[in-house]
Formats: C-alpha cells, sequence, structure tokens
C-alpha cells in the first residue's frame, strides 16, 4: 500500500498544475504568416521547411491539419533526400502525436528522428542544425512530463540547457525555463521553482513578448498558490489580463481563468472558483485542447473536494476517468479511481470507495506488470548485443568447431537463464494475484461479519430496552396500582379508627407501604428513565447521579456538549453505561467519591468515570476478565462503536475512558 501511496504522490503532482509546452506559446499571426510562405516557396526544401514548422505549430489549434502537414513534409523530404528536413518532419510530428496524447507513438517519432540529426550535427553543427536537435530532445523530455517521469524529463532538460545557451537561443531558452519551473513544481521543489520562473521572467522581458509574458506570470501565480500565498497571486494575473485584454481571442485565456479558479478558491469564494473554470472549458471544448480537458476536470474536483462539494467532484472525476479511459492512459485511469475513491469514502460511501479502491489497485498491479515485463524485454536485446559481439570476437578464433561448441552452450544457458527467469515471474505474479483474491476475499468475510455483529448487538440492545420499558410500565401501572388501593385503603381504616385495630399497627403498616411504593418508582426509574425520554440525557444523569449522593457517596457530573444528533436507542445505552460504572464503584470498590465527565465536541465524545476506590490489578482479577458486568459493558460499548479502556492499581482507584463517535454509532 505504501507503495501504491508513494507512486500516486508523484503521479498527482500533475493533477493540479497545467504542464504546457512552449509550442503552445505560438501565435496565430506566426501561423498565417507561413501559410504565406508555403503558397510563394519556390522549391522543395523551403517547403519541407515550411510544412515542418507548421506541423510544429498546429496541435494546439487544428490538429488534423498538423498530421497533415507533418506527413506531407516527412513524405515530400524523403523523396528528395533532405535529411535536415526529414528529422524536422519528425520530430513535429512526434510533438503533434504527443499533443493527442498518443506518447507512445510520439515517441518513436523521435527515435527515429535522433539518429538521423546526430549524423547532420556531427558533420554540422551550425545554429540552424542544433535548433533541430533542441525541437528533437527537449520534445522528448515533454514526453516524459507526460508519463509522470520527472527522473528521465530532468536528465533530457539537462542535456539541452548547455546547446540552447551556446547559440544564445534566447526563444528556446525561455521555454526551457518556464518549463523546468513546471517540473520542479510537479515534485514540490517550489523555491527552485520560483528560481527557473524568474529567469524565464528576465528573459521574456528581454525579448519583449507580449505571450510569453502572460504565460510566465500565469504559471508563476499557480506556484504561488501552491505555496499558499493566495494573495501574492493577484500582482501576476493581473499583469497577465493587461496582455490578455489586448488579444480577447487568446488561447491563453483559458490558462488565466483556471489560475483565477486558483485564487478564488483560495478565498474560500466557491462560486467564483467554479464560474472561472466554466470559461476555461468553453475556450478547451472549443480549440479541442485535449491535454487541458484532462487538467481541467482534475481542477474541477479539486476545488468542489476544497469546499466540501463532494458529489461534484465525483461527478467531474467520474468524467476524468471516462476520458482516460477513451484515451486508453491507464496512470490517469489509476489516478481518477484512487481519487475519486477518496470523495466517496468523505461521502461514506464506503462501498462505492472500495469498488474504486479495487479498480485502481487493479490497474497498478498492470502497470507494473507492464514494466516487468518491459524489463524482460530489455534483458532479451541485451542478451542479442552480447550474442552479437561474441560473433564479432569470435572470427578471430580458428578452430570452428570449439566455437560453435562455445556458442551453442553460451547459448543455451542464457536460453535456460532467461526461461527459469521468466518461469520465476509468471510464477510470483500468479501468486500475487492469489494473495490479493484472496486477501480481498478476507475483506469482503471481515466486513460481512462486521456487519453481522453490530446488528446482533443493535437487536440485542433494542430487545432489552424494550423489555426492560415492558417491565417498568407492568410494574408501574400493575403493581404500583395494587399497592397504592392498599395504601388507600390503610388510610381510611385509619382515619376510621377502628377499636379492633391497634392505630400504632396501621401506622407501621402504612410506612412499609410508602416504601415499597418508593422502591417501587426507583426500579421503574432504571429500567426506563422518564427523565431521560422527557428530557434528554444530561437531565437523566444529573438526576441519577444525585439520587446516588448521600451520607457516605458523592456522586459528581461534569457534562459539557450535549446530545443532539444522537438517537434514543445511542442515549439510553450511554446512561446505562455510565449507570453501570457508578454502580461498580460504588457497590465494589467501596468509593465514596466518584466523578463523571461527558465531553463532546462536534461528533466526537468522550466519557471518564474515575472513582477514588480500592481498584484492583486488571490482569489477575477474575472478575475483571470474565465477569458479566464487564462484559455487558463492552458490549454496549462495541454496540456504539467506541473504545473502553480501563486504568486501574490496587489502593489507588480506577478510571475509565470511552470514546465514541457519533457519526458511526
Amino acid at each position: 500500500m505504501k507503495k501504491i501511496i508513494r507512486f500516486f504522490g508523484l503521479a498527482s503532482c500533475l493533477f493540479l498544475i497545467p504542464f504546457v509546452g512552449f509550442s503552445q506559446l505560438n501565435t496565430s499571426a506566426t501561423i498565417d504568416s507561413l501559410r504565406k510562405e508555403l503558397k510563394i516557396a519556390k522549391d522543395d526544401i523551403t517547403r519541407v521547411d515550411v510544412l515542418s514548422e507548421l506541423c510544429y505549430i498546429l496541435p494546439k489549434v487544428d490538429s488534423l491539419a498538423s498530421f497533415k502537414t507533418g506527413f506531407e513534409a516527412l513524405e515530400l523530404s524523403r523523396k528528395i533526400k533532405y535529411k535536415k528536413g526529414e528529422a524536422a518532419a519528425l520530430f513535429s510530428l512526434g510533438g503533434a502525436f504527443m499533443d493527442y496524447f498518443d506518447l507512445d507513438k510520439a515517441d518513436q517519432y523521435y527515435d527515429r528522428g535522433f539518429p538521423i540529426i546526430n549524423a547532420i550535427v556531427q558533420k554540422d553543427s551550425s545554429k540552424a542544425n542544433l535548433k533541430i536537435w533542441l525541437r528533437g530532445y527537449y520534445g522528448k523530455a515533454i514526453n516524459y512530463s507526460y508519463r509522470s517521469n520527472p527522473t528521465k524529463e530532468i536528465e533530457w532538460t539537462d542535456k539541452v540547457i548547455p546547446i540552447a545557451q551556446k547559440i544564445n537561443d534566447l526563444d528556446f531558452l525561455t521555454n526551457v525555463h518556464t518549463n523546468l519551473g513546471i517540473l520542479k513544481m510537479n515534485v514540490g521543489q517550489n523555491n527552485d521553482a520560483y528560481t527557473s520562473l524568474k529567469k524565464s521572467e528576465q528573459i521574456n522581458n528581454k525579448l519583449k513578448a507580449p505571450k510569453r509574458i502572460i504565460f510566465t506570470n500565469l504559471t508563476i501565480a499557480g506556484l504561488l498558490h501552491n505555496m499558499d500565498s493566495i494573495i501574492q497571486m493577484k500582482p501576476y494575473l493581473d499583469a497577465a489580463k493587461k496582455y490578455l485584454d489586448k488579444d480577447l481571442n487568446s488561447i491563453d485565456w483559458q490558462l488565466y481563468y483556471t489560475n483565477e479558479a486558483q485564487y478564488f478558491s483560495g478565498l474560500n469564494q466557491y462560486e467564483k472558483a467554479i464560474a472561472s473554470l466554466d470559461k476555461a472549458k468553453v475556450i478547451i471544448l472549443d480549440k479541442q485542447l485535449n491535454q487541458e480537458y484532462f487538467l481541467l476536470m482534475q481542477r474541477y474536483a479539486s476545488v468542489c473536494q476544497k469546499h466540501g462539494d463532494y458529489p461534484a467532484a465525483i461527478k467531474y472525476m467520474t468524467e476524468f476517468i471516462k476520458t482516460a479511459t477513451d484515451k486508453k492512459i491507464p496512470l490517469d485511469r489509476f489516478k481518477g479511481y484512487y481519487k475519486r475513491s477518496q470523495y466517496e469514502a468523505a461521502q461514506e460511501n464506503y462501498k462505492n470507495a472500495y469498488n474504486d479502491y479495487v479498480l485502481a489497485i487493479d490497474i497498478y498491479d498492470s502497470l507494473e506488470t507492464e514494466n516487468h515485463l518491459k524489463n524482460i524485454k530489455e534483458l532479451e536485446l541485451k542478451y542479442d548485443s552480447a550474442e552479437k559481439e561474441k560473433e564479432i570476437l569470435a572470427l578471430t578464433v580458428k578452430n570452428e568447431q570449439k566455437k560453435s561448441q562455445t556458442y551453442l552452450l553460451l547459448g543455451l544457458a542464457s536460453v535456460l537463464g532467461l526461461l527459469l527467469f521468466t518461469g520465476y515471474y509468471i510464477y510470483n505474479q500468479r501468486l500475487r494475484k492469489a494473495r490479493k483474491k484472496e486477501h480481498l476475499h478476507e475483506s469482503e468475510i471481515n466486513l460481512l461479519k462486521q456487519e453481522q455483529q453490530n446488528k446482533i448487538f443493535s437487536a440485542m440492545i433494542e430487545g432489552q430496552e424494550k423489555e426492560r420499558k415492558r417491565l417498568a410500565i407492568d410494574l408501574h401501572d400493575g403493581l404500583g396500582g395494587r399497592l397504592s388501593g392498599i395504601s388507600l385503603n390503610l388510610s381510611k381504616l385509619d382515619k376510621d379508627e377502628p377499636k379492633e385495630y391497634p392505630k400504632q399497627q396501621l401506622q407501621k403498616v402504612m410506612k412499609d407501604l410508602g416504601d415499597a411504593l418508593t422502591e417501587l418508582r426507583a426500579i421503574a426509574r432504571n429500567m426506563m428513565p422518564e427523565t431521560l425520554v422527557k428530557f434528554g440525557l444530561e437531565a437523566a444523569l444529573k438526576d441519577y447521579c444525585s439520587s446516588m449522593t448521600g451520607n457516605e457517596t458523592k456522586v459528581m457530573l461534569q457534562f459539557y456538549g450535549n446530545e443532539k444528533g444522537m438517537n434514543i436507542n445511542q442515549q439510553v445505552t450511554i446512561y446505562r453505561v455510565i449507570q453501570e460504572l457508578i454502580n461498580n464503584a460504588i457497590k465494589h470498590a467501596n468509593a465514596s467519591e466518584v466523578l463523571v465527565q461527558y465531553i463532546r465536541e462536534g461528533n466526537k465524545v468522550d466519557i471518564t468515570v474515575e472513582d477514588n476506590g480500592i481498584g484492583f490489578n486488571l490482569e489477575t482479577t477474575e472478575e475483571f476478565q470474565n465477569g458479566m458486568g464487564i462484559s455487558n459493558l463492552k458490549t454496549r460499548v462495541a454496540y456504539l462503536k467506541g473504545c473502553l479502556d480501563f486504568h486501574s492499581e490496587e489502593n489507588e482507584g480506577t478510571t475509565v475512558n470511552i470514546n465514541i463517535i457519533i457519526d458511526a454509532a
């Protein structure tokens, strides 16, 4: 489980922070300019260069047009054997597939372009060639970010920064520092992120590029939100809006509104936050921004969660899961189910939370399986590579027979080792699945047992109280009525003063009957305290503690809070528990002072009953281990789904602590 949490903790950093590649910052004016260049292009090389650049810029505006121009550039470059154009086209298509979130395809196109551009740069490291090299290697870094692999992303980013500085490509450097700042945010390194973003801000001021200034200011605003510096977000939002107001059709409005939503959410202005996200959604759907739609659903859910609107959070997370399923992105499905399980649990929909959590674990296990299979594939590749190296070395061996035997033995040993490894892996996977099924089965059984036990406790307690109530009514209305009648008759005889009946004896009988009535009423009150039914738990406890206070015993009650939200069964059960503890303190512990504390804070109830009696040894006292009284106490507290704790020492008194959560009862 800890492994899952660590995995999700890293992956979920992207959950609330928009990650935007530098290609988004290109303007529609640039696209129009390139299309004009394409129309007047006089040769195929120029056409390839323009088509590749269009493919690189278009994904955020028109994905279909991006793919069309990219494949046209690739086909034409191969036709005229223009290697530089082929590399540029491959890298642009890689970016297009990445924006479309087909990360595997993106990797394929990047990897096909690297050998071509590396060969070109070895011969000619001009600025133009290095720019294409930067585009490919940095595109690969961004692809790692979409795969939630910050280690690889940093590794590939470190490769490009020195080259960008070497050719003084400020336009490229500002994008690298911006995205590196976002990466640092994603892994929680906020101070380093701020440093990178400020570097980007300085370069943008030199370039005087409004689009980049907008994006950097909005990114810094998002960082300040993560650092809980909500008030400091406003100047950056205002600075970005100053430029955005000059271009009402800018695609960056969606980023502004998502950051504005975080600002309002931080100020606890929930309605305004949702309204800002709604504005962003209109732009995202209109522009068909696939990745931003993912992030928007997560942002909706996050805002709703923060403000306690869990039904809305569940709705948005369900949409996120559906989109991830349609796009076949298992990592996002894992994040979605895991997060939704938390929202369901917060709503006390424990069955739904359990189901979502199981689905998340299944997806995580499948991801782990894919990693293992990749490791096996890497072993096979290493094995093939080793075999090739052996073949080269074997050319120097004169004895062909020995060489063949050596290869055969090595091959058999390697294949045998690989088979053993594969067999062990398959066995281990089956064992893991069997253990997981067993664990799930045990969890279900325990859940059913707990539910059954709760039903038994509930039925038992309710039955006891109904029986007590019935007995109380019978005693009061039946026997009590009879005794009262006898008392009235004897009183009448006493008034008549018959000579055959001694007055002194009649008075004694009347006194005995009066005592019997008093005792009868006490029994009825103990069985179903009338004060509790009419006035509540606090009044009933005060009445009982007062009745138990006498010349030799003092029972004190400290009642803080109320019984609001408790049903009558819960109140009666708490009353019985305290009643039993007070009786034990007086009857068995010979206590002269008993202190009862009832403290309620929110849904949490803490009860303490402390006496100065003789105490006892918890481990050796047989009555404590097996006594019916203690057993009944434990049963009643279990019915309330609470915790019961005894502290006692001989001649030092006894303290009993009970903790109850009202919602759980």
